[in-house]
Order: C-alpha cells, then sequence, then structure tokens
C-alpha cells in the first residue's frame, strides 16, 4: 500500500471555541495535529503496518523457516528428544503404534486407503523433536526405526474427519 493514499486521509480536529459552536476543521496539508495526540490517521497507519508485519510473519517472510529441512525422512540422530525409555519399547507417545503404518519405501505411509464406509488418509509428521523419526537399538544389537504421522480417518458419507497418530515400527 502506498503511503500517497495513506497521506491523503484528512485528519479531523476539533477547535474549541469560546460562547461559539465548535466546528470540525479538515487538516490536509499532511502535518500532525497541534494537539499532540494520536490522530485518525496514524491509527491507520499503524493498524497497516500492523497487518502487514502479522501477516509477513504468518507467511514466514519476516520469521524465517525451520534451522534445518525437515523430509519425510529425516530421522533424528540419537533417542527422540534425548529420552531413553528402558527395555525394547521404541516408539511411544502416539495413539497406534504398528509396522501397518510404513510404506513400501520403509518410512511412514503418504497415501489413502479405501474401506468402503470410511477412508484413511495418511501422511508423515516431524514430531520426534523436528525429525520425521528416530531409532532405537534394542538389547540384542537390533535396530528399530519409528517415523511419526498420523491419518484421517474420513467418514465417506458425510465427510467427517478425525485424526490419529501414528507410528511406523519397523
Amino acid at each position: 500500500m502506498s503511503t500517497a493514499f495513506l497521506q491523503s486521509i484528512p485528519e479531523v480536529t476539533m477547535s474549541p471555541t469560546s460562547g461559539g459552536s465548535s466546528r470540525p476543521t479538515t487538516e490536509l496539508s499532511g502535518t500532525p495535529g497541534k494537539n499532540g495526540g494520536f490522530g485518525r490517521r496514524t491509527f491507520l497507519r499503524t493498524a497497516m503496518a500492523g497487518a502487514a508485519t502479522l501477516a509477513f510473519t504468518g507467511l514466514g517472510w519476516i520469521a524465517g523457516g525451520p534451522a534445518h529441512a525437515v523430509t519425510r525422512r529425516s530421522r533424528h540422530p540419537r533417542h527422540c528428544m534425548s529420552v531413553n525409555v528402558a527395555g525394547d519399547t521404541p516408539c511411544w507417545g502416539r495413539q497406534y503404534i504398528s509396522g501397518r503404518f510404513c510404506a513400501s519405501d520403509g518410512y511412514h505411509r503418504t497415501d489413502s486407503k479405501n474401506f468402503g464406509s470410511y477412508t484413511e488418509d495418511y501422511n508423515w509428521e516431524a514430531a520426534c523433536g523436528g525429525y520425521a523419526g528416530w531409532y532405537w537399538t534394542k538389547s540384542n544389537g537390533t535396530t528399530v526405526h519409528c517415523w511419526d504421522g498420523y491419518f484421517y480417518a474420513i467418514t465417506n458419507a458425510t465427510g467427517h474427519r478425525t485424526r490419529h497418530t501414528t507410528s511406523c515400527k519397523k
């Protein structure tokens, strides 16, 4: 938005007069009012600047993005968020944990499956400290991989969507 538009907004000030009626005077010169108050033009400028900043921040143009690019295959280098769970329990904190949430490439599914009355729409999620998954070494030396994600259970007749968190355990 150009500053010419903002400069063209008139500022209305009231000048008290003794014994007469007060009439509004319109000031078009672009100079602030003499009373030092917060005029309409100043308010509109501030509101527009704030809205623009909020919009740009929401789009990530000012604040920037994450420090690293997260992909579906981004794996945490060690235990998730430095949490060590005793035993052979490699994945936790999700509603459903199973190999059925793994795609043919071994990572979390990103497809849809129609079951007639409902559809499951799968996707991955960077839920492990900003990574899509992590690994665990069992006591017998084998490594288990967990890839976090979710699916929406969509009722085909109504379109109602319910989100469920999942982990592909491989």
